[in-house]
């Protein structure tokens, strides 16, 4: 009759497994991804990078304001060209450098602009910039609070 054979043991599987398991490749891709967190992490958390972050969003503050540069910016910018200095002397991390930053974020001492460069005295003389804390004390006492940078500002940092 005819020439093909009909018995189920002559069919053979098309595609086989060749042995291997997906299981290689998943556990590949998660030490990928824990690999690629672990160093992302240690990128931003480094001083540059956050101070980097700071005067991208302090920048942003000025633009919406429609002030381009103040010298309540500028002085902001040295005290943090001072903090990255220190922390980079000390091998800080940007957690740790974070936290030299915090009294401008006291909610309940920063209340005007007098109280912003106080506060910007206090955090350099605490990083051992003297002469810079001694021209934020004296600039203090000339501030305007109201002006509308320094309300943005007062505003962004959430007094």
């Amino acid at each position: 009759m005819s020439d093909l054979t009909t018995s189920i043991d002559s069919i053979q599987p098309v595609v086989e497994s060749s042995g291997s398991s997906i299981w290689g490749y998943v556990i590949g891709g998660i030490v990928l991804v824990l690999a690629a967190g672990y160093f992302g992490f240690k990128k931003m958390n480094q001083p540059a990078f956050v101070i980097k972050q700071l005067r991208k969003r302090n920048r942003k503050e000025m633009q919406k304001q429609g002030v381009e540069s103040a010298e309540s910016m500028a002085d902001l910018d040295l005290l943090l060209d001072s903090v990255q200095k220190y922390a980079t002397e000390k091998k800080m991390t940007g957690t740790a450098m974070v936290q030299l930053l915090a009294p401008m974020n006291d909610k309940a001492k920063v209340k005007s602009g007098t109280d912003f460069y106080h506060a910007m005295a206090y955090i350099a003389k605490n990083i051992d910039d003297v002469q810079l804390a001694r021209s934020f004390q004296n600039k203090s006492k000339q501030v305007k609070s109201s002006s509308p940078l320094m309300a943005g500002l007062l505003k962004r940092a959430g007094v």
